[in-house]
């Protein structure tokens, strides 16, 4: 008999256990266009992540000071698909700060325009690119990506 196939909302987010933050840059190093890694989603033997068109992407970020700050406006992000053997790098989505940082107002979000899927061992990273002046400090950051969860019950 083959297992149960459960299909459910599922958010992705700085709290996830498959979720690695990056490493902060220096304070005030950002030059407008050398790339940080804000962190990676390792999508979990077993499970797949279905990003549909319109699902949201929500994110602040956070600028590596000593008094905590966000990253400033013009700030670009980019999320990137990768495979589970690292070869093949699909951007999934281009954006700039401002459009992203507002979780309350959905009409603000920004949305994945295709549909894709993350199966097991296949991931997705954030790339920041500081302004000038800024850094970035995924420790402090956080973020929400809304699609589907999807996973199957083993039967005996």
């Amino acid at each position: 008999m083959p297992g149960k196939v459960i299909d459910v909302p599922f958010s992705i987010d700085q709290n996830d256990p498959n979720w690695t933050a990056g490493s902060s840059t220096t304070a005030g190093s950002g030059d407008g266009s050398t790339e940080a890694l804000f962190g990676t989603f390792l999508c979990p033997v077993g499970m797949e992540v279905v990003i549909l068109p319109m699902s949201s992407l929500a994110a602040y970020l956070a600028d590596n000071e000593a008094a905590p700050a966000e990253l400033g406006g013009g700030t670009s992000l980019r999320i990137v698909h990768t495979d589970s053997a690292g070869a093949i790098v699909v951007d999934r989505i281009k954006t700039v700060y401002d459009a992203i940082k507002d979780f309350a107002d959905q009409a603000k979000l920004k949305r994945f325009e295709d549909k894709f899927k993350l199966v097991e061992k296949e991931t997705i990273k954030f790339w920041v690119t500081p302004v000038t002046g800024k850094s970035l400090n995924p420790a402090t950051g956080r973020f929400q990506i809304n699609g589907r969860r999807i996973s199957k019950l083993l039967s005996i």
